[in-house]
C-alpha cells in the first residue's frame, strides 16, 4: 500500500508530550499539600500559644475546660471514651512527660496531670494535627465523588481549611477534631469499598471502631446502609417523590422530638403522634414496609420509656447546677434546628451556606456514584435528625462531624455558578471564610481575661468572688467561688468579698444561648440555671442590683457580621472565651 492510499500520516504534535499525564496528579498532590499546611498552621500555632503567659513568661492557664477528659477516662478518673486518651498519654510519654505513680485510679491526681501544661501541649498539637489531616481526607472523599470535577474537593477541602470554628476545636485538647478525623477517614475508606475497592471494603470496620471509640459517634456504623442498592433500595423508595420523602423523614423525625419531650402530657399528649400517620404514601409504598411505617410512633412511645434512649434524647430534669438538660421541654424544638443554622453559618461563613441548597439540589438526580455519595451522607444526615430532633443538650461542639459534609455541599453549590463568575464567586466565599476564622480564633488571642490581669494591677483588690471560668490571677487577692445564694444571705454573705468578677460563659445561662435558644422568658426552663439565680444574673448585669457598682467590662469584640449578630442576640459564640464583668460590692447602707 502506497503512502497516500493509507492516508495522512498523524502529526507528532498531535501525541501529548511525555509525562503530560501526570501533570494533573502533581499539580492536584501539590494543591492537596498545600491546603493541608493552610489548615495545620493555624492549628498548631493555637495548640502551643492559647493559655500562655498570661502571668508572666511560662505561666499556664487552662482555657477549655473540657479538654484532657480522654486522658482522664484512660487513666481511669472520668467516665469518657479513653481512646484518644491512650494516644496522647503515648505520645506525652515518648516526650518524656508521664504520671506520676498512683495516678491511674485517682481522679483528683489524673485530673491535674492531664489539665498540667506538659500533657496539655502534647494532646493540643495531636488535636491540630488531626484535625488539619481532616482537610486532605475531605478532599479525597470530594475526588472520589466527584472524579469529573477535582475542583469541588479541592474547594470543600479550602472551606473546611479555613473555618474558623474548626480550627478553634483543633487547637483545644478534647475529642471532637479528632472524632471528625476518624469518622471522615472511615468516610473516606468505606466510599472507596463502593467504587469497587474490596480492600478498602473489607478493611473498613477497623476504621468504624476507631470512629465509635473516639466519641460514641454511633451514626458512623449507618455509613453501610449506602451501600444498598439496586431492587431493595428500589423498594424501600417506592410511592415516594423526593419532597415526600424529605417530609416524611422530617415528620418521624418531629415524632421522636414529641415523644421524648419532658413537656408532653402522657398518655393524651401521644394523640400529637397521630398526624404522622398523614405522611407517607401508604398505597404505595411496598407491601413489607407499611407495617414498620405504621409502627413507627408506638416505637417511638416505648424508646423513650428506656433509660439510656432518654438520657440521650430526653435529658434529666435536674441536675448538678440547678435544672437539668431536660428542663427546655418545647423550648428545644426552636434551639436544636436555630443551633444548627447558626454552626454552619459562623463554621463556614454565609457566603458558602447560602450556596448549600444548590448543592443538596445537585444531588436530586441521582449523582455519579450515587452509593458512594449514600455511602457519605446516610450518617451525616441522621445525625443532623438527632440534632435537630432529639438531642438534649447541643454544645456547638457537638455539630462538627456536620461541617465537613456541609462544606463538600457547598462546594458542589459553588460549582453550579457559570464558568466565567466561578472563580470569582469561590475567592469571595474563601475570602470572607478566611476573615471569618481570623475573627473567630482571635477571640482566644484576644482572651478578656488577658486585659483582666491590668484590671488587677490597678485596682489591687484584697478579696475577691470570682465565678467559674474567670481563672483570676494567682497571688494578687484572696479569692472564693462565687454562688449565687451569697446574694440572698447564705454564708458567708456577699460582703465577705470587696469585688464580684463574673464569666459571660457561666452567666449566659441565664440569658439566650446555645443551651437555652432563643425563648428565655420562663426562667424554669433555663438550662443549668434556676430562676432565682437567673434573675440575680439578670439585675446584676443590667446594673439594678443596688449592692452591686458596675466596674469594668471587658468584652469579646468581633467585626465579622456573623459573629457580631450571634453576640447581639445569642453571646458569645465561643464556649469558654466570653465577656469579663467586674461589680465593687456596696457597703450595708452606702
Amino acid at each position: 500500500m502506497s503512502e497516500a492510499a493509507a492516508g495522512p500520516t498523524p502529526r507528532p504534535t498531535s501525541q501529548p508530550p511525555p509525562g503530560a499525564g501526570a501533570r494533573p496528579v502533581l499539580r492536584n498532590g501539590l494543591l492537596l499539600a498545600g491546603l493541608f499546611l493552610l489548615a495545620l498552621l493555624p492549628r498548631l500555632h493555637g495548640a502551643i500559644t492559647v493559655g500562655w503567659g498570661w502571668d508572666g513568661p511560662g505561666s499556664f492557664n487552662l482555657v477549655n475546660f473540657d479538654e484532657g477528659g480522654a486522658c482522664r477516662a484512660a487513666l481511669g478518673g472520668f467516665d469518657y471514651p479513653a481512646f484518644v486518651g491512650w494516644q496522647t498519654l503515648g505520645l506525652a510519654a515518648l516526650a518524656g512527660v508521664e504520671p506520676a505513680p498512683g495516678t491511674a485510679g485517682d481522679a483528683a491526681r489524673a485530673k491535674a496531670f492531664c489539665h498540667g501544661a506538659g500533657h496539655l501541649v502534647v494532646a493540643r498539637a495531636w488535636s491540630a494535627l488531626l484535625g488539619a489531616l481532616t482537610v486532605p481526607v475531605l478532599v479525597l472523599i470530594g475526588w472520589q465523588l466527584r472524579p469529573e470535577a477535582p475542583g469541588i474537593g479541592l474547594v470543600a477541602g479550602a472551606l473546611l481549611a479555613l473555618s474558623g470554628f474548626h480550627a478553634a476545636e483543633s487547637f483545644s485538647g478534647t475529642v471532637d477534631a479528632a472524632s471528625v478525623f476518624f469518622i471522615y477517614l472511615f468516610l473516606a475508606v468505606l466510599a472507596a469499598g463502593a467504587g469497587g475497592r474490596r480492600s478498602a471494603l473489607l478493611a473498613s470496620p477497623l476504621f468504624l471502631a476507631a470512629a465509635v471509640a473516639t466519641k460514641y459517634w454511633l451514626f458512623a456504623a449507618l455509613a453501610y446502609a449506602g451501600l444498598v442498592g439496586g431492587r431493595v433500595l428500589a423498594a424501600c423508595l417506592r410511592g415516594f417523590t423526593p419532597l415526600r420523602l424529605a417530609v416524611t423523614l422530617l415528620g418521624a423525625g418531629l415524632v421522636f422530638a414529641l415523644a421524648s419531650n419532658s413537656e408532653l402530657p402522657r398518655p393524651a399528649g401521644y394523640l400529637w403522634l397521630l398526624p404522622w400517620y398523614l405522611l407517607p404514601p401508604w398505597r404505595r409504598l411496598h407491601p413489607w414496609l407499611r407495617l414498620p411505617w405504621a409502627l413507627l410512633p408506638p416505637l417511638a412511645v416505648a424508646l423513650t420509656q428506656w433509660d439510656l434512649f432518654a438520657a440521650w434524647s430526653t435529658g434529666a430534669l435536674e441536675g448538678r447546677f440547678g435544672s437539668g438538660y431536660g428542663a427546655i421541654g418545647w423550648h428545644k424544638f426552636l434551639r436544636n434546628p436555630l443551633d444548627l443554622l447558626l454552626v454552619l453559618v459562623v463554621g463556614l461563613g454565609l457566603p458558602a451556606c447560602l450556596c448549600l441548597p444548590a448543592g443538596i439540589a445537585s444531588l436530586r438526580d441521582g449523582p455519579p456514584r450515587a452509593r458512594a455519595w449514600r455511602v457519605v451522607l446516610y450518617p451525616v444526615a441522621a445525625f443532623a435528625l438527632y440534632l435537630a430532633f432529639l438531642a438534649p443538650v447541643t454544645y456547638y461542639r457537638h455539630f462538627l462531624p456536620l461541617l465537613p459534609a456541609a462544606a463538600l455541599l457547598a462546594a458542589c453549590g459553588l460549582w453550579r455558578v457559570a464558568g466565567r463568575w466561578r472563580g470569582w464567586v469561590i475567592a469571595g466565599c474563601l475570602g470572607w471564610s478566611a476573615l471569618l476564622a481570623f475573627d473567630t480564633v482571635a477571640d482566644y488571642h484576644r482572651d478578656p481575661r488577658i486585659a483582666l490581669r491590668g484590671w488587677y494591677a490597678e485596682a489591687r483588690p484584697q478579696r475577691v468572688f470570682a465565678s467559674f471560668y474567670v481563672n483570676p490571677p494567682a497571688g494578687t487577692a484572696r479569692h472564693a467561688l462565687f454562688r449565687p445564694a451569697y446574694a440572698a444571705g447564705a454564708p458567708p454573705g456577699l460582703g465577705w468579698a470587696e469585688y464580684l468578677v463574673l464569666s459571660e460563659n457561666w452567666y449566659d445561662t441565664a440569658f439566650a444561648n446555645e443551651l437555652n435558644g432563643p425563648l428565655t422568658g420562663r426562667p424554669e426552663r433555663l438550662v443549668k440555671t434556676t430562676p432565682a439565680r437567673a434573675r440575680f444574673y439578670r439585675r446584676a448585669l443590667a446594673g439594678e442590683d443596688p449592692r452591686l457598682q458596675p466596674v469594668r467590662l471587658f468584652p469579646v469584640r468581633n467585626f465579622m457580621p456573623e459573629l457580631v449578630l450571634h453576640k447581639a442576640f445569642y453571646g458569645t459564640f465561643q464556649l469558654f472565651v466570653g465577656d469579663i464583668a467586674v461589680f465593687r460590692i456596696r457597703e450595708p447602707g452606702q
